[in-house]
């Protein structure tokens, strides 16, 4: 079942982001790069900021958190993570497909998102276009990931 998230949910997104960073991201991003992405999911204020400005969907199974999404008003798409029990099974299809539909609702012209080395094939297959490889730097390591976009119709 997909629905909106609320500030009850919080704990169990921040959970859910640091567990998929330190394991689904594991073949594409060293230990020490993990750990301080990860890291962010420790700041509460920034997750209650996001809820407030962005458009956040989760996914849930028997009561456990599988998935997670989140849109910006300017049609940045900031989040999306899928438990690592859950991967490949169209969790992330399913939740991509719904902020698309939100971005249409919102009369959007394009979505753009920066992907990890490991979400760069689904957002190809979702149809985004490669604008530019980026290197990004939090706590003085680097991180490669992709500024993607795609046109909407």
């Amino acid at each position: 079942m997909i629905r909106t998230i609320t500030a009850d949910d919080l704990p169990a997104i921040q959970a859910l982001f640091r567990d998929t960073i330190l394991t689904v991201n594991a073949p594409d991003y060293d230990e020490e790069q993990r750990l301080i992405w990860a890291a962010g999911s420790a700041d509460a204020a920034r997750w209650e900021a996001r809820l407030k400005e962005q458009y956040f969907l989760m996914a849930e199974q028997k009561g456990l958190v599988i998935g997670f999404s989140s849109l910006r008003p300017d049609g940045y798409l900031d989040l999306l993570y899928v438990h690592k029990d859950f991967q490949r099974q169209g969790i992330a299809q399913a939740l991509y497909q719904a902020l698309e539909t939100e971005a249409q609702r919102l009369n959007l012209t394009q979505l753009e998102t920066d992907a990890s080395i490991t979400a760069r094939p689904f957002f190809e297959k979702m149809g985004f276009a490669l604008v530019k490889e980026q290197e990004r730097v939090i706590s003085g390591v680097a991180f490669t990931n992709f500024r993607m976009r795609k046109l909407l119709l």
